[in-house]
């Protein structure tokens, strides 16, 4: 069977379309978002409320502590296990959630290369910060060209992996990822939600006012207090930095509701770009209502 993906920007709407095929039909939600399997982080993250979780079993939700790294690779490996036992209870699998490299990695496969070696990455990750990521662009640029020339010499990130590849696998990325590719155990329907996008970043700004005045600032507190911190990538999620530097600096937490906002647009400017350069997606436009019904008969007849 062909697994479906509801998928879009950030306050799209895919948890109620979700939730409605659940209403009707045996599904078992698998979450597509980075954040969202961090404990103890509800808010920030928009997590479904306890009886959102009630409509329909989810996954890959609350299943690590904040101090704790997850990546694409483990949810490729763990979305794939959950979707082949889903299928085996008789139920309909739907993956749902907003993190674009997760979707792509379903749909595309994973380098599935040796264990990292963590003393090259930091070693690498302070040639970074001592030089600066335009003086490392040049040297990955040096020993493999073509991936270079994909790379933006102000993206750290994947000049990072870029140079860890080269030095670790002795070979270029190109060569690595012929080598090491793992193709995804399922083909997909991928439905991208789209509205227009004032109305997109109108929701937005409402849903970053609606988790402050949920507790959001208190969230964070707490996990401070718990020992977690800003430099976990936990915290990579919007605004868990912006309020953290709010408490330490003794501001009220509010101060960073504005800048959150402008951060959270922008993502959701970001993964409209990323969904673009994807291939094989449908777009679902809500603003037409029977947009959804149309997905719907889709996937379940």
């Amino acid at each position: 069977m062909r697994i479906p993906v509801i998928t879009g920007p950030t306050a799209a709407g895919k948890t109620a379309v979700v939730l409605g095929f659940a209403e009707k039909y045996n599904i078992e939600i698998v979450s597509a978002d980075a954040y969202q399997v961090y404990k103890y982080m509800d808010i920030g993250t928009a997590k479904p409320d306890k009886k959102e979780l009630s409509a329909a079993p989810h996954h890959m939700i609350d299943i690590f502590t904040p101090d704790m790294t997850y990546s694409a690779g483990l949810f490729f490996y763990q979305g794939q296990k959950i979707i082949a036992e889903i299928i085996e209870r008789g139920n309909v699998p739907v993956v749902a959630g907003g993190t674009g490299l997760y979707v792509h990695t379903l749909q595309n496969g994973i380098f599935d290369g040796p264990d990292r070696d963590e003393e090259l990455r930091r070693e690498i990750e302070e040639d970074i910060e001592k030089l600066g990521s335009v003086h490392m662009h040049g040297i990955l640029n040096n020993i493999d060209p073509e991936f270079a020339a994909k790379v933006k010499n102000t993206d750290p990130t994947r000049i990072l992996r870029g140079l860890e590849i080269n030095r670790q696998l002795k070979m270029t990325v190109e060569k690595a990822q012929r080598e090491f590719h793992r193709d995804p155990d399922f083909k997909y329907d991928i439905f991208v939600l789209t509205e227009d996008r004032q109305k997109i970043y109108d929701r937005i700004n409402r849903r970053v006012d609606i988790m402050f005045n949920a507790g959001w600032g208190a969230e964070v507190e707490k996990l401070l207090s718990m020992g977690y911190d800003d430099t976990m990538d936990s915290f990579k999620a919007i605004g868990y930095r912006n309020i953290s530097e709010c408490i330490k600096d003794s501001r009220p937490v509010t101060d960073a509701a504005e800048r959150i906002k402008t951060l959270t647009r922008n993502f959701a400017k970001r993964q409209l770009t990323w969904f673009r350069r994807m291939l094989d997606i449908k777009y679902v436009d809500l603003s037409d209502k029977n947009e959804v019904k149309r997905v719907e008969e889709y996937i379940f007849t």
